[in-house]
């Protein structure tokens, strides 16, 4: 099984023998000593413990690189070279990455455009084929991947596992599709990732007995155990949205092998800043043993994937990383296959793929929403709560949902508590999962003007304060744009900030907002055919 990137001649150019001295951090012998690591072709020739005098002062360590062991590429609003990029100066090397996202806008033109991309990538980066798209029947998207093109698609060796089955009920009802999905991965040996939110008991067994071993959904330490128990491998996430590391950091110690890291859906605003060495660097100022955290961000991630990545061994790929600390774990150098990659310059790639054809819409085609049944936002979480009633007093928006991929749609509309915007609207293409135009105002016709700037530009995000309009396009399947991480941080910074101004105390409200449309987090959610109950998997009657 190959990386998709490990050919690419113009980064990886035949590296010859050298080595490098400093304090190695073994995390199989789970110590800490002084070492001259030598690299022979890209591998690790040999590593051989020294004299601390040997070092010549050189305080540095020397560990294998960190691994996100499930991530969307998509969500960081950046192609996967410019996401590769950025991610290894914050020494994650590899990533497990879901291109559920753009599969879901532009099906398997998508997959290819991803592939593509990583190729000219500097990070490790492998794909997990998309198992959900749609990922519910009932809610429109751009594509199709069923039974018959998973089968065909899983054996090929870009995919390294079958994507999060969020389809819970498909599989606990044996739906036909679903499960020839999963037998399609168990037939060629790749693992299948899961997406089980407060599944529990004997649905649990069922769900795990279909060959399903990891969860990131997970949000509390009764649920993890439970799922630890049945043999699953859980994925703490600490995303820009959903955070759960400090409720499941005493995993890390009590399940020293059964745990991963990941970010999940993880924005260009928050990758300038650092990556999986924040979460790293987190678990150990949190008290755990800082063998299992480093194990836990990379041999569990290779273990469980099978992934070409080294880790430190002789006969491995030369892939590790230099920090000057254990405390923050600051990034001194990346290598990747003995190459030292962690200040490679921004590469412009202008190849867009997109799918796109819905019209902007007047006020008065904004149907009014039902008032008995209220999404209620939950901070820091994807889930929400499904309310019967509000005060007058409770500051509430309205919720939109509006078909992008056919033209002379009627837009589904809710009641929503918790955005607290004081006025204006603001909305995007990025719409999890299916990636309709979702948006969020305090009147009609804020909210439609939003949708018109969303239409013009076929995709991206945008703010509308009732004076000015502010946006950032996204035209990669309007998720995701080919500038530069900057350009992205900044023109969302202005935006996240914009929005802040309008009242809303969320940590990340563009994120949020995203997740309001996926109808498989429970309880209430939005989709372009109306209000869903996640909890009964049916529409609300209204």
């Amino acid at each position: 099984m190959s990386s998709c990137i490990i050919d690419n001649p113009f980064l990886f150019k035949r590296v010859m023998k050298f080595s490098i001295k400093g304090k190695f951090v073994d995390i199989f012998r789970r110590d800490i000593y002084p070492a001259e690591i030598s690299i022979l072709d890209g591998k690790i020739e040999s590593v051989k413990q020294i004299e601390e005098s040997l070092l010549n002062g050189e305080s540095n360590y020397i560990m294998p690189g960190f691994i996100d062991s499930h991530c969307h590429i998509e969500s960081s609003m950046l192609n996967p070279i410019e996401f590769g990029r950025n991610a290894i100066k914050h020494g994650t090397i590899a990533s497990v990455s879901d291109p559920h996202e753009i599969a879901n806008v532009c099906g398997i033109d998508g997959l290819e455009y991803m592939n593509e991309c990583a190729k000219l990538s500097p990070m490790k980066i492998f794909f997990s084929l998309p198992s959900c798209v749609p990922a519910v029947d009932f809610e429109v998207t751009g594509a199709k991947i069923d039974a018959e093109i998973t089968k065909s698609l899983i054996s090929d060796d870009r995919y390294i596992a079958l994507s999060e089955m969020m389809n819970v009920p498909g599989v606990l009802f044996k739906d036909p599709g679903v499960i020839a999905k999963l037998e399609a991965a168990k037939g060629v040996g790749k693992p299948i990732d899961g997406h089980a939110p407060g599944t529990t008991g004997d649905a649990l067994k069922q769900y795990i007995s279909e060959g399903i071993s990891t969860d990131h959904e997970v949000t509390t330490l009764e649920e993890a155990e439970e799922k630890i128990a049945l043999g699953m491998k859980i994925q703490i996430r600490e995303g820009s949205s959903a955070k759960s590391l400090a409720t499941l950091m005493p995993l890390i110690d009590k399940y020293p092998r059964s745990v991963l890291l990941c970010t999940d859906d993880y924005k260009a605003f928050d990758l300038r800043s650092g990556y999986i060495n924040k979460l790293v660097a987190c678990a150990v100022k949190g008290g755990c043993n800082i063998y299992n955290v480093i194990r836990a961000a990379s041999a569990n991630v290779v273990e469980h994937y099978n992934i070409p990545v080294g880790l430190l061994r002789e006969g491995d790929d030369a892939d590790f990383i230099i920090v000057n600390n254990l405390d923050e774990f600051d990034i001194k150098a990346a290598y990747i296959k003995g190459k030292e990659c962690s200040n490679i310059n921004y590469l412009k790639y202008e190849k867009c793929i997109n799918r796109f054809e819905a019209e902007a819409i007047n006020a008065n085609d904004i149907p009014n929403p039902d008032k008995e049944h209220i999404i209620g936002l939950i901070k820091d979480s994807l889930c929400t709560k499904h309310l019967t009633s509000y005060d007058e007093s409770d500051n509430i928006s309205t919720l939109v949902c509006y078909n992008r991929y056919q033209k002379g749609t009627i837009p589904a509309s809710a009641v929503v508590k918790g955005f607290n915007l004081s006025k204006g609207a603001f909305g995007s293409t990025v719409g999890h999962d299916s990636h309709n135009i979702t948006v969020v105002g305090k009147n009609n016709r804020a909210i439609a003007k939003v949708i018109e700037t969303l239409v013009n530009m076929k995709g991206g995000m945008v703010v509308y304060d009732e004076e000015n309009v502010l946006s950032l396009p996204l035209p990669i399947g309007g998720l995701m744009s080919n500038k530069s991480i900057d350009e992205v941080s900044a023109g969302y910074k202005i935006l996240h900030d914009k929005i802040k101004e309008l009242g809303c105390d969320l940590p990340s409200p563009l994120m949020t907002l995203a997740f309001m449309s996926l109808p498989v987090i429970p309880s209430l959610k939005i989709t372009t055919k109306g209000l869903f109950d996640v909890d009964k998997f049916e529409f609300v009657k209204q």
